[in-house]
């Protein structure tokens, strides 16, 4: 009788095990939730370092699928942003914060991805080297009331120069425009981002770099980065999602080196993705478009006195205020 009963206690335990370890299986196995992680990204520079992702995808892990936006409209991409459309995005630096503010910190820094792509290019003959050599010039730009007016009144009076008196700036609405008086020589000296260097640099000759801005941005302010384009995110998705952010920015860093190191590849990615239209264009500007990935903690204490900046010109221009500490702690 008792040797019955212990038998049946073992069938009883052995029965528990054969449960809990089932159980343990199908835990284990259970496939993840099935997920679409949108990004967005405008087209031009900011883009650029994503173009290997777009073309190729990126695996995020089983059950997932990216799907990658690129726009010419930074409106529409805000906007995808603000509504939780998309979980991250490559936009300017200061469209960040101005997001980071109007949200209340739930649109936060994921990477910054773009350093300063500002150049001062001029017909040789004005002999430009630097901000203060362009006292008594007129200069073409474009960007008035955004970041390139700030950068250029801020480093010209950082070189003892005030803007409107001892430096004229012919403001005109697109870059095109600036690239077209150049070529016509109705301006010689004008302030552009790349690739519009590239262009006019292409059409005419004698049009030369003269000021690397971004270079210049950092020597006015011991050695401090020009962060100019980044990857944002989605707060609550981030925290819901750490190990997709880990997997989506270790993926982005190897696309950036791809772009950086294989121009080539990397200006028929771009094209391919819709970034560019011309791949003869990207390629030859990709070395001066500062395609970077600083992770958001690398990035705070130069990008905190940009925005610093910004504020002193416009506080507007970064959202009414410079971002608290948790605009820059991703997956903490």
């Amino acid at each position: 009788m008792k040797k019955k009963m212990k038998n049946k206690k073992w069938m009883a335990l052995l029965g528990c095990l054969l449960v809990f370890c089932f159980g343990l299986t199908a835990c284990q196995s259970k496939p993840a939730e099935p997920q679409t992680v949108k990004v967005a990204t405008l087209a031009g520079p900011t883009g650029m370092g994503m173009a290997q992702m777009v073309v190729n995808g990126v695996d995020l892990g089983e059950n997932v699928t990216t799907e990658f936006t690129v726009s010419g409209a930074p409106d529409q991409v805000t906007a995808g942003v603000i509504s939780g459309d998309y979980q991250i995005a490559a936009l300017p630096t200061n469209a960040a914060s101005v997001l980071y503010n109007k949200t209340e910190g739930k649109v936060i820094l994921g990477a910054v991805n773009t350093l300063g792509v500002l150049y001062v290019v001029a017909d040789q003959s004005e002999g430009i080297t630097t901000f203060a050599d362009l006292k008594g010039k007129t200069i073409v730009a474009s960007g008035q009331g955004s970041t390139p007016e700030y950068v250029l009144n801020y480093l010209l009076q950082k070189s003892g120069l005030t803007p409107g008196v001892d430096v004229t700036i012919n403001w005109v609405a697109e870059h095109s425009e600036a690239v077209t008086q150049l070529v016509s020589g109705a301006a010689t000296v004008a302030m552009i981002p790349e690739p519009f260097v590239t262009t006019v640099e292409s059409k005419k000759a004698n049009i030369i770099t003269a000021i690397d801005v971004t270079k210049a941005w950092e020597a006015a302010n011991n050695g401090s980065k020009l962060a100019m384009g980044c990857l944002v995110v989605n707060k609550e998705w981030a925290e819901a999602n750490p190990k997709l952010v880990e997997k989506f920015m270790t993926a982005y860093q190897e696309s950036v080196k791809n772009v950086n190191e294989n121009p080539a590849e990397g200006a028929k990615n771009i094209v391919t993705a819709g970034i560019m239209a011309d791949a003869t264009l990207a390629e030859k500007a990709i070395p001066n478009c500062n395609i970077v990935y600083i992770s958001a903690a690398d990035a705070k204490k130069s990008l905190s006195e940009y925005y610093n900046i910004l504020a002193g010109f416009e506080p507007k221009a970064i959202g009414g205020k410079v971002p608290a500490d948790d605009f820059y702690e991703i997956g903490k």
